[in-house]
């Protein structure tokens, strides 16, 4: 049990890696050129908080949730553990639902030369039309 539990956790560590570089793009690439840094401070203080919540949420489940073996003994950690993870997996899943709801028509996320999301725009060309607007005011 505890070899699936380090080989899940290592899995999730390096989806979660890749997942916040791509998130920190995403954050730096929409946000107007002039509050980029409002932008990724605003992204970091709703990380946060949102790690805050996560890790009060998953203690209370941890420490609440299987059968109570006793005054010493406590609550059953396995069933603790186990709701912590269904928690994480449901709020993955929610996250996901209203990802898809996002609608970018105007660029996509590229990797070098391959466009992941989005048709295939040449990588800039937003800052060009941002800056041309700017110029024309």
């Amino acid at each position: 049990m505890v070899g699936w539990m380090v080989a899940g956790i290592v899995v999730f560590a390096v989806i979660f890696a890749i997942n916040s570089s791509i998130h920190s793009f995403l954050v730096v690439k929409y946000s107007p050129l002039d509050k980029v840094a409002v932008s990724v401070g605003f992204y970091y203080m709703s990380n946060a908080m949102g790690r805050l919540m996560g890790t009060i949420g998953s203690g209370i489940l941890y420490s609440y949730v299987g059968e109570d073996l006793g005054s010493y003994a406590g609550r059953d950690a396995t069933a603790g553990l186990a709701a912590c993870m269904v928690a994480g997996t449901v709020s993955s899943f929610i996250a996901a639902l209203i990802t898809t709801k996002i609608d970018d028509e105007e660029g996509g996320l590229r990797c070098g030369r391959i466009v992941c999301v989005g048709d295939d725009r040449e990588y800039g060309e937003r800052e060009e039309r941002e800056r041309e607007e700017d110029n024309s005011l």
